[in-house]
């Protein structure tokens, strides 16, 4: 427990210390949400259906006004499995977005794909310890609707490691001005 403990403190402030450096050529997303009937949850069948649900924290920055990239962190246990920890870079994509009307709706597309650190619950006499990085850290979402401007709500429909149904709050941090900067954003 300690260990992964350690591993995520270390990708949170990895992550930090990389938005801070990228928020100042464009925006960045920070997006965090609750998932549920994940791929690991749906995979492994019937005895193995004491899922928590996945949390998940996941940073973007925009490149251009309709593509962003980002680092996804997800947590699931599965109490009678074991628990996954997942980290994959995420490519999203929008394909409409009201950006002149009063209310702003956007939608949008995601795929991700990285590792998932597996932690083994079942370990004790008989059984194998399968704890370990695996390559499976996969969650693809065709539909996304994210309704705000800089505080919104967002939730999306996919296949993966965040789950068939995810939903949560975004939070958009805006452009951090350079000292010699030269032009108004």
């Amino acid at each position: 427990m300690k260990k992964r403990m350690y591993i995520l403190c270390l990708m949170l402030s990895l992550i930090c210390s990389a938005t801070e450096g990228f928020a100042q050529r464009g925006k960045t997303e920070i997006a965090l949400g609750y998932g549920y009937w994940s791929l690991y949850n749906l995979a492994n069948g019937q005895p193995y259906k004491n899922s928590s649900g996945t949390t998940a924290l996941v940073i973007r920055h925009y490149f251009s006004k309709d593509v962003t990239l980002g680092l996804g962190i997800a947590s699931e246990n599965i109490k009678d499995y074991g628990s996954f920890t997942t980290f994959s870079p995420e490519l999203t994509v929008n394909y409409m977005d009201t950006k002149d009307s009063r209310i702003r709706v956007r939608l949008y597309g995601s795929i991700s794909y990285g590792v998932a650190y597996f932690h083994d619950n079942n370990i004790g006499v008989g059984y194998a310890d399968n704890s370990g990085l695996k390559a499976v850290g996969f969650n693809g979402s065709p539909f996304g609707l994210r309704i705000g401007r800089q505080f919104a709500f967002f939730t999306e429909i996919g296949v993966g490691y965040k789950g068939l149904f995810h939903t949560g709050l975004e939070i958009r941090v805006p452009r951090v001005l350079a000292k010699n900067r030269h032009h108004e954003d």
